[in-house]
């Protein structure tokens, strides 16, 4: 009996570790110059999340969720040109590089009576974000959606707070017609922004991404894009 159940736990045991080495070869890791961003001093990297402060006054924060399967880092670029219009962004570091796993994770860095708090995510990170949005939208004062969509579960329709969906046309990941049935779940005044030539992956700073569409512009012009309607809609909401 007892050889029996220690054969059990060592066949889980290797199942378990096949899945996590499985998990970690697919995940996409930064792009190389991410490296010399984590060594500025604005940056902060914990156990739990990398933190990015501008080096003048903080006008708001953000909590950025990772795409799935997306290491926490590639995200740092974006962070960090964010950063330069006066937002602390957060960078939660995600089990398994999963949001949907901690999606709440928001509510470990938020602190009442501070700057103002927004919440944004890229594909499955964006859809894992609407679930505080869902259970706690008075500590959030804008959400922010890349690439993303609500899952068929939440439903943000009656929320006051301003909603940014920005998508990309060369996208070929998102799913098109999900992301169409879906914006019921979000209110009326969402809005909608396409990047034309931008595609899935350039989002984050990871390089090309299975089965994404050809972009007919550089990585760096969709990050300019992306950081000036964020930007916008935040300073924007904040008036």
């Amino acid at each position: 009996m007892i050889k029996w159940i220690k054969g059990i736990l060592l066949v889980l045991f290797v199942i378990v570790l096949i899945v996590l080495i499985s998990l970690r070869i697919i995940t996409y890791a930064p792009s190389d110059q991410i490296a010399d961003l984590l060594l500025e001093e604005h940056v902060t990297v914990t156990r739990h999340a990398i933190e990015v402060m501008p080096k003048d006054a903080v006008i708001a924060t953000l909590v950025f969720y990772q795409g799935g399967l997306v290491d926490t880092a590639a995200y740092l670029a974006l962070a960090n040109q964010l950063s330069e219009h006066g937002i602390h962004v957060i960078l939660p570091k995600m089990p398994l590089n999963l949001a949907i796993i901690n999606r709440f994770a928001f509510n470990d860095f938020y602190e009442a009576g501070s700057t103002p708090y927004f919440i944004a995510g890229h594909s499955l990170g964006g859809a894992s974000a609407t679930y505080v949005v869902s259970t706690d939208p008075e500590k959030v004062a804008g959400i922010i959606l890349l690439a993303a969509y609500p899952p068929e579960s939440v439903d943000l329709s009656h929320i006051t707070q301003p909603v940014l969906s920005i998508t990309a046309s060369e996208d070929k990941i998102l799913n098109q017609a999900q992301f169409l049935s879906t914006q019921r779940l979000l209110p009326s005044h969402t809005e909608y922004v396409v990047i034309d030539g931008g595609n899935h992956a350039y989002f984050g700073s990871y390089g090309p991404q299975r089965n994404d569409g050809n972009a007919t512009i550089t990585a760096e012009q969709q990050l300019m894009m992306t950081v000036f309607l964020i930007v916008q809609m935040i300073e924007k909401t904040l008036q």
